[in-house]
């Protein structure tokens, strides 16, 4: 069956999403579980001596006695003139960035029975020329085929759109509370799709991983752990992380199975950092003429807090809708931007305001011929970058072979 895939390559977790096709319509997308049967894959790499590559949590399972071949979050230092090193051997961050995507897309590939039509990767908004370069150029090496660029508030716009629908000209605004970062950015629909206006970075201590920290420090002499041992630590943090996602459904839950922990402690933690984050979101909605803004939409891992929700409600004055699953939001909108264009809508008059520019610009392709804004590259160190081997494609024996050891690893 005809299908597309959507990737959103997170700091901390990797999802992803497809949309088949029924004959004349395209299905809604369906969100592919990538690592264990969760919906989503930690964005981690092991490289071994050889160049053979690991994900997910058959990588983190080598960290204990193999930290120095471990590489986390690449598609956030893309481009970046230092270098991963890992064992003996150097990588650009792109290099490891499109080996994560290529095994996603053998993945899709292997239970799918073929090949994605298109594949849309999301990037971080402020993404210069350079760096969409970069990926562009890893991608080709790891031989995929054509990879669009989707910035990743439009990816949680056309999420947004598909279950609410957005009027021709409406603006949106969109905040994403990820693991290890934030984002706030105001969007336009125009007949042809979401147009990004504006957008910022919001404070790190707002996102997943400082609450994470935060949690931490509160429970650590409760949770009895030794402080001078990595693991105990280490097991501490994933079971604080694990409880912060529970209080979102819940009032009350148990850390490390003996520790209690109540959503009022964790709001009391969390509302500083939460409100820096839709403080961000409020600055920007604020240059919208009254009454233009559509909505608020909320999306990340962390935007599943019920406290996101309450605070962004009390700070805007336009409503504010939260993703049923804001962790896959983007993977989902990626996927849903991946689907052949539909005939445009005609415009509404009179809908320009002073935030609007004249054009609907589409989703960047990686494709030489399509990057002629690339700015040159930064100097890299005089260091040696070794080249890492690209993803074997689907019912290759060499891959198979590979996958068949990293899906052992996982077991």
């Amino acid at each position: 069956m005809r299908y597309v895939l959507g990737v959103h390559l997170g700091t901390t977790r990797t999802t992803a999403a497809v949309c088949r096709s029924g004959g004349a319509h395209w299905g809604r997308p369906e969100v592919v579980p990538l690592g264990g049967g969760f919906p989503w894959l930690d964005s981690v790499l092991h490289v071994g001596p050889n160049g053979d590559v690991l994900t997910g949590q058959a990588a983190l399972r080598r960290a204990a006695t193999e930290p120095d071949r471990i590489a986390r979050g690449p598609l956030r230092r893309t481009g970046d003139a230092v270098p991963f090193v890992l064992g003996d051997r150097s990588y650009p961050a792109e290099t490891l960035a499109a080996a994560l995507i290529g095994w996603v897309a053998d993945r899709v590939a292997d239970a799918e029975g073929t090949d994605p039509e298109r594949i849309v990767v999301t990037h971080p908004p402020g993404w210069s020329g350079h760096r969409r370069g970069a990926l562009h150029e890893a991608l080709d090496a790891a031989q995929l085929p054509a990879v669009l660029a989707l910035p990743s508030p439009i990816a949680a716009a056309e999420s947004h759109h598909a279950r609410e629908h957005v009027e021709v000209g409406a603006t949106l605004a969109v905040c994403r509370i990820g693991g290890e970062g934030t984002e706030a950015a105001l969007l336009r629909r125009g007949p042809r799709g979401f147009e990004l206006l504006a957008h910022t970075e919001g404070p790190e201590h707002a996102a997943g991983a400082h609450l994470d920290d935060l949690l931490v420090r509160r429970l650590v002499r409760a949770a009895g752990a030794d402080e001078t041992d990595p693991a105990a630590m280490a097991r501490l943090r994933a079971a604080c992380t694990a409880a912060k996602e529970r209080l979102s459904q819940v009032p009350e839950t148990m850390v490390l199975d003996d520790v209690p922990l109540t959503r009022a402690e964790f709001d009391e933690l969390a509302r500083p950092a939460l409100a820096s984050a839709i403080a961000s979101l409020e600055r920007l909605a604020a240059t919208v003429p009254s009454g233009d803004l559509a909505a608020a939409v909320l999306v990340g891992g962390t935007a599943r807090t019920p406290l996101a929700a309450e605070l962004a409600e009390t700070m805007l004055s336009c409503p504010v809708a939260v993703d049923h699953d804001p962790g896959t939001a983007l993977c989902r909108g990626a996927a849903l931007a991946a689907r052949p264009v539909p005939e445009p809508e005609p415009a509404k008059e009179s809908t320009s305001t002073s935030l609007v520019s004249g054009s609907y610009e589409l989703p960047v392709v990686y494709r030489g011929d399509d990057l002629d804004d690339i700015e040159p590259p930064p100097e890299r160190p005089p260091v040696e970058i070794t080249p890492l081997e690209p993803p074997k494609r689907r019912f290759s024996l060499a891959r198979k072979a590979a996958s068949t050891t990293n899906r052992d690893e996982e077991r």
